[in-house]
């Protein structure tokens, strides 16, 4: 028997299954995914060993699994499995069901408790119906004042402590359905599926010396995700605009992110083992038809890639036999696979040490604070709003490009206002609106409209509109404000529009008029000056005929 067995023993020997306890080490997050890499460090034998990176998440991209490390070892194989298993080994997710099961049984519990006093309502009244009601068959009933009071208050007292039972069984009923709300919140975040399988990942090495091996295994997740978000603190005495750039992150990933180096990128990973390819780029007169940013998309998506459970970059150029030095720690032969980046993605390396539970909660982390110079400008449309709203001018000097996100806008220390930040490139202008400053006074006055109707050989009628645009700078310092209004638009060539003041020729550097007809002025008033500008057009149109719009 013993010679039956020991050929066994010996294979079995040859390649050991050492599952190592993995710790994630750093993580990058994308728009709509996360690189995460798990890392061990274990003591090996020489010889051949797989390596069990066991329970990875649910949402893992078999394609984007990599290994590398340092040792004295040759990466042979890297093999992705799943297990079926019918044992709930998610302690979380396993305390979560059992609670569940509780809630569920105290649930019925209440119920059967609101059921039976309801029950117990209706035969006490139904006795108290028959006590106190005749009918042809039954005898005369004695009225005894005494014995009508005591079943009346029996009745009441009754009914009283039945109904005070179903409020408060009510209420109990209430208390667990929120508890119950809760855990199946829990357990959806876990995932529903979590139980019932499990993804594990082999690396098989063959180690050429003993000794330490580091092993380091990346992966795709999808769903984590994260948004910009700014603060921005405006010194108007100093002209300055401090810019405070965070990130709120979210991730239900399945494990949790304790104390990892983490990365923000605004690059889209591909998860292709090989580069897009390029494509003709034909330039041509518009015409409303499929456009080569369409084209680029199609260009740009994942080549097929095969699903088997051995991953294909990972079995060719492994075979080459290395020399190592006894005093040196040196990489293990792998294979990379290509992420795809534009020319504007960046990452952005956060500082410390950084834990992202999973919670589907917003993390928020600080990519940068910057300041800049500023420069300030106040903008009003009078027609519909009678207030003058500052800006400011910055130009990201920084290396940060700015992705759009949500401001919280703060002007001398005061907050005033959430905005929205467009895209900003490094070195780019961006302007953002600082709310109204009432230091600046805006007046908008109609002075008067007249017509002037077809008289005996006259066929148009004529409307004339005046008003007047009152600014006063009531600041200790000289301001830059534009001022906006529009004259209407002709849909219709027998309907003439013609601007009386002010009066324009052609753009200046104070008035302008563009093809949608707003009129814009520019004026610097000094500290306590007054600025009045007249507005004045007419509208000229056949008689009898109706104007919609004015």
């Amino acid at each position: 028997m013993k010679k039956i067995f020991l050929p066994i023993l010996l294979v079995l020997f040859l390649v050991s299954l050492n599952a190592v306890e993995s710790k994630i080490t750093s993580v990058t997050v994308y728009s709509d995914r996360a690189q995460i890499t798990r890392s061990l460090t274990t003591y090996l034998t020489k010889g051949e060993h797989k390596i069990l990176f066991d329970e990875l998440p649910q949402s893992i991209e078999q394609n984007s699994i990599q290994a590398n490390g340092k040792g004295n070892a040759i990466l042979r194989d890297v093999t992705f499995k799943t297990e079926q298993f019918a044992q709930i080994t998610d302690e979380t997710k396993k305390t979560l069901i059992d609670k569940q099961q509780e809630l569920t049984d105290r649930l019925n519990e209440f119920r059967n408790i609101t059921a039976q006093a309801t029950d117990e309502k209706r035969v006490v009244k139904s006795i108290f119906t028959k006590l106190t009601s005749t009918t042809e068959k039954t005898e005369k009933v004695e009225l005894d004042p005494e014995k009508w009071i005591k079943m009346v208050e029996f009745y009441r007292s009754k009914h009283e402590t039945l109904d005070k039972e179903i409020r408060d069984t009510d209420k109990l009923i209430r208390n667990v359905n929120a508890e119950m709300d809760k855990v199946v919140r829990e357990l959806r975040k876990l995932g529903q599926q979590a139980y019932k399988y499990k993804n594990m990942v082999e690396v098989l090495v063959d180690v050429q010396k003993e000794g330490n091996l580091k092993l380091d295994l990346s992966y795709i997740v999808y769903g984590p995700s994260w948004t910009p978000i700014y603060d921005l603190r405006v010194d108007s005495q100093e002209k300055t605009m401090n810019l405070t750039y965070k990130s709120n992150i979210f991730q239900t990933t399945g494990e949790d992110w304790n104390n990892v180096d983490l990365k923000l990128s605004t690059a889209k990973p591909n998860m292709s083992a090989q580069p897009p390819e390029l494509n003709p780029h034909y330039i041509s007169i518009y015409r409303p038809q499929l456009t080569m940013k369409d084209l680029e998309d199609v260009i740009a998506l994942p080549a097929a890639a095969s699903r088997s459970n051995k991953m294909a970059y990972a079995i060719e150029g492994m075979s080459v036999e290395q020399s190592f030095d006894a005093y040196e720690t040196v990489d293990i032969a792998y294979s990379e696979s290509t992420v795809e980046s534009g020319a504007t993605s960046v990452v952005f390396d956060i500082d410390g040490s950084n834990t992202i539970k999973s919670d589907n909660e917003p993390h928020l982390v600080t990519i940068t604070i910057q300041e800049f110079a500023a420069g300030f400008r106040y903008s009003t449309i009078p027609k519909h709003s009678q207030y003058a709203y500052l800006k400011a001018k910055v130009k990201n000097d920084s290396d940060y490009p700015f992705l759009p996100g949500d401001t919280n806008v703060f002007l001398d220390n005061n907050f005033v206002a959430n905005s929205y930040l467009e895209a900003v490139a490094p070195t780019e202008e961006f302007w953002t609106f600082l709310g109204v400053d009432e230091s600046i006074k805006v007046e908008y006055k109609f002075v008067k409209k007249f017509d002037e109707t077809g008289g005996l050989f006259i066929e148009k009628n004529k409307k004339i509109f005046e008003y007047l645009i009152k600014i006063t700078n009531n600041k200790k310092t000289q301001e830059e404000i534009v001022v906006w209004d529009q004259l209407p638009i002709s849909q219709n060539e027998k309907i003439k529009v013609k601007l009386i003041e002010p009066t324009y020729k052609e753009d200046t550097e104070i008035l302008k008029i563009n093809e949608h007809k707003y009129i814009e002025w520019f004026f610097e008033p000094k500290p306590g000056e007054e600025i009045e500008i007249p507005f004045k057009y007419s509208i000229e149109y056949p008689l009898g005929t109706q104007i919609d719009g004015l």
